[in-house]
């Protein structure tokens, strides 16, 4: 486990007593002069840093911690995005910052006047005995796999707002963040010369002094990242999931590697992968989710790439989001714009019909995203078309929790219009793309691999350099008018790789394949089924046995789906979410 964790307030032998608890960590602390406040970094290496000197100190944790300078008067003003830091001024005082990258930091005030800031949910709960899970924003998180922010998976944990930074004083600031021009033209060859100069200036940076590097390689996103480190002198393997069935494992990594000419090494994953680290979930990601399986495919691939000896991990992760290019939101924005066609009465006749036992039943996860479709049909234009449809509606939680249901704080509709709201100046796409990410899965998958290992993760996309400058770039030279919502996007970005030569046609042409493909449906149904079933007596609620055997039974329509319809071959988001969230309300081991 990597990360920090501090305390400051009245009660130092609190610090201390808690940092004795988790024992079995490296741990390098330090406390202030007046024993105000303590910090305690956990791990080693790039990702966690401490630096002191005779009354104040800074520690920072990310995969950008060791490029930070700041001051702790100025923590993180002019740092890279992706690390959080926390520190002492001479006086003793907690200074907290938050960059805009993918780790977090957690916020608990004791009523004793004192506040926990910590990197990890699991290592705050180590050290503060007695949080409870939070339930009043269940039906949100049930529904659309993640809690809103501020809030945390526990009762009085806070997340600390990205971007800001609590100062000596108490007081709420900005971080001041290095700034980047926008696209500014509308001249397609001009935009191609600039786009190319962004990615390989981006990927340099992230580079630093390092020449070694591993790429998580999946399709055209990593291997473009793969090809221009090779291209800028350094050294590259690549890492690939591989399951026995060669339906869920990449094409053409062969083709790239020999063009390249680089070292390649396969992953292996079977259900046994899946098994003990969706039981150990939340001692490694700080949120559950519909796709954990996602999460613990990066988990397990960092892992192995450690053990080769790497610091630095590069992917292609935020590519689809910053150039619209994922074929499946598409879609779901032009299903969303057919729908608005329908009467609302039909609309509501329809809604009810799927919403019966028995269609559930017939048709699982066909009828629920159907039902959750149509249902988006009968709200406001943007909040309908913004966030994915809800993994559990209120007819199926009705069937699953067989207990009352929790005093939510907000209702789902509510939160869905405050989360939507001034949106409206984007277009249909740009608001399914925009809620896609909301949920934040693909941080929270680096956050928890990057904790789990030490090892370092980047993406030229997540870097807000090149997310600046594409945010310029028209709509139209990202998803042309008369491309299909099933084509993979990313015009622009397709023309650049092309015109300067980055990779064979046969890695930009092909198919696009989901990067949580994997055969996890086929375990939860068989192999997993058990166990799965074992996990869930872990939540926090009392649930029907029969309905949820009914989710992990196997159905025609979802095998339909899996096979003909869906891009990641997935149709048992309930079960990894529930699996999932069962985690964060069993005791810390």
């Amino acid at each position: 486990m990597h990360g920090l964790i501090a305390h400051s307030g009245p009660e130092v032998s609190t610090a201390r007593a808690a940092l004795a608890a988790l024992s079995g960590h490296r741990i390098d602390s330090v406390t202030s002069t007046n024993e105000r406040t303590t910090i305690a970094v956990i791990g080693q290496g790039d990702v966690a840093t401490l630096r002191r000197d005779a009354n104040r100190a800074v520690a920072y944790y990310g995969s950008a911690a060791s490029r930070c300078s700041s001051s702790v008067e100025q923590l993180l003003d002019g740092d890279p995005d992706d690390v959080v830091a926390v520190g002492f001024d001479s006086n003793g005082h907690l200074v907290a910052a938050a960059g805009r990258g993918s780790h977090r930091l957690f916020v608990h005030r004791t009523q004793d006047g004192g506040t926990w800031v910590s990197t990890s949910l699991y290592l705050l709960r180590r050290a503060v005995p007695g949080l409870a899970l939070d339930r009043s924003y269940e039906d949100f998180l049930l529904g659309f796999g993640f809690v809103p922010d501020p809030h945390s998976m526990y009762r009085a944990v806070e997340v600390f707002k990205a971007g800001t930074r609590l100062a000596a004083t108490g007081d709420t600031e900005t971080v001041s963040a290095i700034t980047y021009p926008a696209n500014m033209s509308t001249n397609r060859d001009d935009i191609i010369t600039a786009l190319h100069a962004s990615l390989v200036d981006t990927i340099s940076e992230q580079a630093g002094s390092h020449r070694r590097h591993a790429v998580l390689l999946g399709g055209f996103d990593s291997a473009l990242v793969a090809a221009i480190l090779v291209g800028l002198g350094h050294e590259v393997e690549t890492y690939t999931f591989r399951f026995a069935d060669p339906t869920y494992v990449q094409r053409n990594v062969d083709a790239l590697v020999r063009h390249l000419g680089i070292t390649h090494h396969w992953v292996d994953f079977d259900s046994s992968v899946i098994a003990s680290n969706l039981h150990r979930f939340a001692g490694t990601f700080t949120q559950p989710g519909s796709q954990p399986h996602y999460q613990i495919h990066t988990l397990h691939a960092a892992r192995q790439i450690a053990a080769d000896g790497h610091t630095q991990i590069f992917t292609g992760d935020g590519c689809d989001a910053i150039f619209l290019g994922y074929p499946t939101v598409s879609r779901r924005a032009a299903i969303s714009a057919a729908t608005k066609r329908m009467p609302s009465s039909l609309t509501r006749l329809a809604i009810g019909a799927l919403s019966s036992a028995p269609i559930e039943r017939r048709l699982g996860h066909v009828a629920r995203m159907a039902r959750g479709t149509l249902r988006n049909r009968l709200l406001d234009d943007t909040v309908g078309a913004h966030l994915p449809t809800q993994v559990f509606d209120a007819a199926a939680l009705a069937r699953l929790r067989t207990d009352a249901a929790p005093a939510q704080a907000e209702n789902v509709l509510a939160i869905r219009t405050r989360l939507a709201t001034g949106l409206d100046h984007l277009n249909r796409t740009q608001l399914a793309f925009n809620g896609n990410g909301l949920n934040g899965q693909s941080k929270v998958k680096v956050d928890g691999a990057v904790a789990a290992t030490g090892v370092a993760q980047a993406s030229p996309f997540m870097h807000s350099r090149l997310r600046t400058f594409v945010s310029g770039i028209p709509f139209e030279f990202l998803r042309s008018s008369g491309s299909s919502a099933s084509s993979a996007g990313k015009e622009i970005l397709v023309d650049t790789v092309r015109r300067h030569g980055l990779l064979p046609d046969v890695i930009i042409d092909q198919p696009k394949q989901s990067p949580s493909d994997s055969p996890v449906d086929g375990w939860y149904m068989h192999e997993l089924r058990d166990q799965i079933l074992d996990q869930l007596t872990d939540l926090p609620f009392a649930w029907n046995r029969r309905y949820v055997e009914g989710l992990l039974a196997p159905k025609a329509a979802e095998s339909w789906y899996r096979n003909k319809v869906s891009l990641s071959h997935h149709t048992m988001q309930v079960i990894g979410l529930l699996a999932s969230y069962a985690a964060f309300n069993r005791s810390v081991e």
